[in-house]
């Protein structure tokens, strides 16, 4: 029997799936908790093993009696081959939203990424932009949001975040709280392109909105905290959360050698999901804010 309560995750042992699942059996959902290895159940929380994510997987037993998915499972970066990147992100991507519909479930949550459209932008980037994704990654997320998208029994929603910040998260945020906790000054006072960023829990949040708004609009919808931040706007928050000064000082020569992620903008406007869920009507706190307590929660552990 289909719960209204009950939701899968996948990739519940990710990142973002370890927030979620937390989140949502806090709030009183049955969580079906999709990942490679089985953790201990905790209550509310049902754990699933799951193997290859490619398009021969068999969810059926997974989504027996749920009444919404939230995908988070794939590779989360470009550094994979982009077959491998296809077989998981597009192929497993339609072969979950397929097996769903025919399992009657009746929300279906795609996480995304802006990349799904490109890397840098300017001018606020919103739905109406054209997607141009610039890698493997991307070009398997727009993909993938295309084969999801055509389940419209679904009321598919996908969601587009920039890079999502936390303290147990790796990579490009692993190092850049490296970085600000250097007891140095730092030569970034001159790295003026802004991005935007968002923390796990404004990601947790939306999707709790869509999943407490069961007959919410479907389609497409960026995410970001607000507003974007220059770079050096963005380490100087960090620092604060590290107990530091900002510290930052001008040399020109460092901006003109920097990574090309460091010298050009990508703002994201994400007005259209704030109006069409009320996520602007709960209190979040700002971009500088939540980065300045992702560095915070960093030091602690």
């Amino acid at each position: 029997m289909t719960s209204d309560r009950r939701i899968l995750v996948t990739g519940a042992s990710g990142f973002i799936g370890r927030g979620l699942v937390a989140d949502l059996a806090g709030l009183g959902y049955e969580v079906r908790a999709a990942s490679r290895t089985v953790a201990a159940p905790a209550a509310g929380v049902e754990p699933v093993r799951i193997g290859d994510l490619g398009g021969g997987a068999d969810w059926r037993a997974a989504l027996d009696g749920v009444s919404a998915v939230v995908h988070l499972a794939g590779p989360a970066h470009a550094r994979f081959r982009e077959t491998d990147l296809t077989r998981a992100i597009v192929d497993g991507s339609s072969a979950l939203a397929r097996q769903a519909c025919a399992a009657g479930v009746r929300r279906f949550v795609l996480m995304s990424s802006i990349k799904a459209v490109t890397e840098s932008s300017e001018a606020p980037l919103d739905e109406c932009a054209e997607p141009r994704p610039q890698d493997g990654y991307g070009r398997a997320k727009r993909d993938a949001e295309i084969a999801v998208l055509s389940e419209a029994s679904l009321a598919p929603v996908v969601l587009r975040p920039p890079l999502v910040h936390g303290p147990e998260a790796r990579a490009n945020v692993a190092r850049l709280l490296m970085l600000a906790n250097l007891p140095l000054p730092l030569p970034l006072a001159d790295f003026t392109a802004r991005r935007s960023v968002i923390a796990l829990a404004s990601v947790i949040a939306a999707v709790r909105c869509v999943l407490a708004a069961p007959h919410g609009p479907s389609g497409v919808f960026h995410l970001a905290d607000q507003p974007a931040l220059s770079i050096r706007e963005l380490v100087a928050a960090l620092r604060r959360g590290r107990g530091r000064s900002p510290g930052l000082f001008a040399l020109p020569m460092v901006a003109a050698l920097a990574p090309r992620v460091l010298r050009t903008s990508l703002i994201v406007d994400d007005a259209r999901f704030r109006a069409a869920y009320g996520y602007g009507d709960r209190a979040h706190i700002g971009s500088a804010e939540a980065l300045a307590a992702t560095a915070a929660a960093w030091k602690a552990r």
